[in-house]
């Protein structure tokens, strides 16, 4: 039951979303790999679970308050509008989680000057002021600060979706839509937290909440966060003690500032259908900032496009494997071949040997967990060729 904190992380919540990119990266010279390296969940215990825990997350008063930002991080933007905004408090003492969301058009101060009149919301502030002044104005708005929080862009969130079995592309479609609604951006702030509390209720109890710890950890390692990985998995602990599947009115959603918004279902078997029905009424009006008309399929090839003409970039490749880039394609062995040769690649760049033997023996580790054999292989290929040009 552990694992439940991590569907939570799920909900902060455009995708860029043929042809892929042919050739291999290059070898990498001068780093030096193991010939053989620990089982994932080895290495997850001895770099990880060995931290230090003495903080406890929840402190003296038994809870713990963690503010989710869903980024729209542009390719090569550190940090992005603040698009998703919802603040959890997970009071373990009385097993209740209290969900708020905060909408992105939320009036909010800037920066400097030369704004237009039309700039002055919250989103804009962490693109404008950066992280630190945004997570400032959010708080303002909620009245309480956070305690940790945790960020997620599109390729993390299509990531965590990969990973929950969920349909990836419709879901995030349908979270980040506010077109059709009478009040758009509050509606879709409250349907952001309808999700987490769906996923939290439906998830909690049965296989689907009973993942181990390398599982967790692939989850984790999405996000940005100043949360450990020891400190997720005592939040976790305390969690599955919620018993939600039965208490769903242990989650509690709430908006600041408040709006009269309506509970819509997230169903899986017609999220494409329901959004196109939202759309029908009002494409026709929209601007093609707001919607260009893109097919999947065209989204697609325009991301493949993108990965391929920045591969002799440093710094497109840092920014891309950093963030997970490979996440947003639908196919798995076009997702797996960008997965591979961005690593190829940034690994190029590190000067730190360490880190550059961390994320192959990592990289091989999840491949093998996965079940994706092929992938995993050719990693330690790449191991040997690192080690013959040492």
């Amino acid at each position: 039951m552990t694992g439940m904190f991590f569907y939570i992380l799920t909900a902060v919540l455009f995708i860029f979303s043929g042809t892929w990119l042919s050739g291999a990266a290059g070898v990498v010279s001068s780093v030096y790999v193991p010939e053989s390296v620990p089982q994932l969940d080895e290495f997850i215990t001895e770099t990880l679970m060995v931290e230090p825990t003495a903080v406890d997350p929840f402190g003296s008063d038994g809870t713990v308050k963690i503010l989710l930002i869903g980024e729209d991080s542009r390719v090569g933007v550190s940090v992005g509008h603040c698009d998703a905004i919802q603040f959890l408090e997970i009071d373990k003492g009385n097993s209740i989680i209290k969900i708020t969301a905060v909408p992105r058009g939320t009036f909010s101060t800037l920066p400097g000057g030369g704004h237009a009149p039309s700039d002055y919301y919250v989103s804009n502030a962490c693109q404008i002021g950066g992280l630190a002044y945004g997570v400032e104005q959010i708080e303002k708005i909620l009245g309480q600060k956070a305690d940790y929080v945790v960020r997620l862009g599109f390729s993390g969130a299509m990531g965590v979706l990969r990973r929950l079995d969920l349909p990836a592309t419709e879901s995030l479609a349908w979270l980040r839509n506010r077109h059709g609604f009478a009040i758009g951006e509050p509606q879709r702030a409250h349907n952001h937290s309808a999700f987490i509390k769906k996923i939290l209720v439906e998830y909690a109890g049965g296989e689907a909440g009973k993942r181990d710890v390398v599982w967790q950890y692939l989850i984790f390692k999405l996000f940005k966060t100043d949360l450990t990985f020891g400190q997720v998995r005592q939040i976790a602990e305390a969690f599955s003690g919620f018993d939600l599947a039965e208490h769903p009115e242990r989650v509690r959603l709430f908006m600041r500032p408040a709006y009269q918004v309506v509970d819509i279902d997230y169903d899986t078997a017609h999220l494409d259908e329901k959004r196109q029905a939202l759309l029908a009424p009002v494409i026709a009006l929209l601007s093609t900032e707001d919607y260009a008309g893109v097919t999947q399929e065209q989204g697609q090839a325009k991301l493949l496009a993108t990965i391929q003409n920045g591969l002799d970039s440093g710094d497109f490749v840092s920014w891309a494997f950093e963030n997970s880039l490979w996440m947003q394609i639908d196919n798995e062995t076009d997702r797996e071949n960008a997965h591979f040769v961005l690593l190829q690649k940034h690994i190029e760049t590190l000067v730190d040997k360490d880190e550059a033997i961390r994320l192959t023996a990592e990289y091989i580790q999840e491949m093998e967990y996965l079940g994706l054999s092929a992938w995993a292989e050719r990693g330690r290929e790449m191991a040997a060729r690192f080690v013959e040009k040492k």
